[in-house]
């Protein structure tokens, strides 16, 4: 099966399952692009336990996928650059003087009374409507 990065690729052959819940990405998606963002939610799981050593791996793309991992030789495959991207970008956030550098997490203001007065409203005048009180 051709990939959205236009080569045949063995990640989707059936030695490389899906999870069935998207893998929980944690750290920053700021420098991921949608493409790789969607390999980490698809395979993440997958790549983590072949990475970790907790799955053992079943096909030559999987050996050298580990390999890559371990730094034997530099990732070539997507999915090889993307989690060496991954780890690199896990272990920079775990730096204090790193997290320090991001800043803070921005809020967004809660207008929240706002959404609710205005959804009452709206509520109100549907129910009016429907009541035959407003016509």
């Amino acid at each position: 099966m051709k990939s959205r990065f236009g080569r045949e690729s063995s990640i989707y052959s059936s030695a490389w399952p899906m999870a069935s819940d998207p893998f929980n990405i944690q750290c920053s998606r700021a420098p991921f692009s949608e493409d790789e963002l969607d390999i980490l939610r698809r395979y993440g799981r997958e790549l983590e336990r072949l990475s970790s050593g907790e799955r053992a791996p079943a096909t030559a793309a999987q050996e050298r996928f580990v390999d890559a991992v371990r730094g034997d030789h530099p990732p070539e495959t997507i999915y090889e650059r993307v989690w060496t991207k991954y780890l690199m970008r896990l272990e920079w956030e775990r730096d204090p003087a790193n997290r320090a550098a991001m800043g803070p997490c921005r809020r967004m203001p809660d207008d929240r009374e706002d959404w609710k007065r205005m959804q009452g409203s709206v509520w109100s005048d549907i129910r009016r409507r429907a009541q035959g009180l407003d016509e």
